[in-house]
């Protein structure tokens, strides 16, 4: 749990620095949205011979604020998330992250019609299956 905290307070920190400190440089606060899509948006993409899977970290995010589309062979995600401010709570420091995200997979030789998609105590699971032309083949030496 400690790393947890120390994560979350080196990333509000270095973002909050980056978008307050530096408001008149563009590009450090570009870098300061990549840096935080970086981290809010952690994933795991595996390759196998018959399948894309691919398992990214969505916190508090409800299913209905996530978009998944499939063009060229290229798997997208957007999500946006909004901030909650809440009211009459008494004393405490409240503060969720907002913003929205893209990240965007080579999936080649990708059958589109059984694409799966599954979120889970916050990470969305997508198995993308190859298509039989695309899937890996052993082959023979004679």
């Amino acid at each position: 749990m400690k790393d947890l905290v120390r994560h979350d307070f080196f990333n509000d920190t270095l973002s909050s620095f980056l978008d307050q400190g530096f408001k008149g440089f563009k590009w450090l606060s570009n870098f300061s949205k990549e840096f935080d899509k970086i981290l809010n948006g952690k994933c795991d993409f595996e390759e196998k011979d018959d399948s894309y899977v691919i398992e990214l970290e969505v916190p508090g995010v409800k299913k209905d604020e996530i978009e998944i589309n499939l063009k060229n062979d290229v798997l997208t995600i957007n999500w946006s998330r909004k901030s909650e401010k809440k009211k009459g709570l008494g004393k405490g420091f409240y503060e969720r992250s907002e913003g929205s995200f893209s990240r965007s997979f080579s999936v080649d030789g990708a059958d589109d019609k059984n694409i799966t998609a599954e979120l889970k105590d916050g990470v969305l699971k997508i198995v993308v299956p190859k298509l039989e032309t695309a899937k890996a083949k052993k082959i023979e030496i004679k």
